[in-house]
C-alpha cells in the first residue's frame, strides 16, 4: 500500500528534530473547530493572512494534550541539550490561535516566542497535484524545490548550508499535529486552487519559574 504524505513526511522530520504527532483526539479538534472567535491576531503574527484569530480560554483537556507531547524524548532531547529545564520549571500553553488561510496569502520567514511551538492541521483544502501544476517542480536545477503550499523548516546541513526542510502538506495531515523548537525559522507558501480556508491552529509553550 502506497504511503501518504503524512506517514512520508513522520519519518522525515523525526531526523531534524521536529516531532510529529498522530491523530489528535476528536475532543481537542472539535474544541479547535467549533471555538474559533472574531479576536484578531494579526498584530502578533507574521503572517500575511488577513483572518488569524486567538483563542483567549480553552479546556482543561487541550492543556493536557499538548503539553504532554513534551515529554516525548524528541523533545526531553532538545531541552536537556540546551539546559532550559530544572526541577524548579515546568512547561504551561502560553498562547493559541488559528490560522484562515486564502487563495494567495502566506507566512513569511519567522519564529515564535517560548520554548516549543505547534501546528495542527485542521483542513487542507487542495490537492498537491493541483498546486504542481501551477508552478511545476523544478528538478533541473539543484534546489529542486516545490514550493507550492508547502510548509517548511530552515535547516543546516553538515557544511553549514542553509536548505528548506519542504514538507508536502496535503489532506493526510488533517487531524495530525507536529511540535518544534521555537526559534526554528519556518515559512508557507501560499497556494493557488482552492477558494477555501487552510486552517491550521498554532500555538507557544513556554515554562514557568517558580520563586525560590
Amino acid at each position: 500500500m502506497k504511503m501518504t504524505n503524512w506517514q512520508i513526511t513522520k519519518e522525515k522530520i523525526k531526523n531534524w528534530g521536529i516531532l510529529p504527532v498522530d491523530d489528535v483526539p476528536k475532543n481537542v479538534i472539535d474544541f479547535l473547530n467549533s471555538n474559533i472567535s472574531d479576536i484578531p491576531n494579526n498584530a502578533s503574527l507574521a503572517g500575511q493572512i488577513k483572518e488569524e484569530y486567538k483563542y483567549e480560554k480553552w479546556p482543561e483537556f487541550v492543556d493536557e494534550f499538548i503539553l504532554k507531547q513534551t515529554n516525548h524524548p524528541i523533545c526531553r532531547q532538545w531541552t536537556e541539550k540546551n539546559n532550559v529545564l530544572s526541577s524548579n520549571k515546568y512547561f504551561y500553553l502560553k498562547s493559541l490561535w488559528v490560522n484562515l488561510q486564502r487563495k494567495h496569502e502566506f507566512n513569511p520567514i519567522h519564529y515564535h516566542g517560548g520554548l516549543f511551538s505547534f501546528i495542527v492541521f485542521l483542513k487542507i483544502p487542495y490537492n498537491l497535484e493541483d498546486e504542481d501544476k501551477v508552478f511545476p517542480p523544478r528538478t533541473e536545477n539543484e534546489t529542486g524545490i516545490s514550493a507550492c503550499s508547502r510548509l517548511a523548516f530552515l535547516m543546516q546541513n553538515y557544511m553549514g548550508e542553509i536548505f528548506p526542510l519542504e514538507l508536502d502538506v496535503d489532506k493526510s495531515f488533517e487531524g495530525q499535529m507536529i511540535m518544534f523548537p521555537s526559534k526554528l525559522q519556518h515559512l508557507v507558501y501560499p497556494f493557488y486552487t482552492s477558494d477555501d480556508y487552510r486552517i491550521t491552529v498554532s500555538g507557544n509553550i513556554n515554562f514557568w519559574v517558580e520563586k525560590c
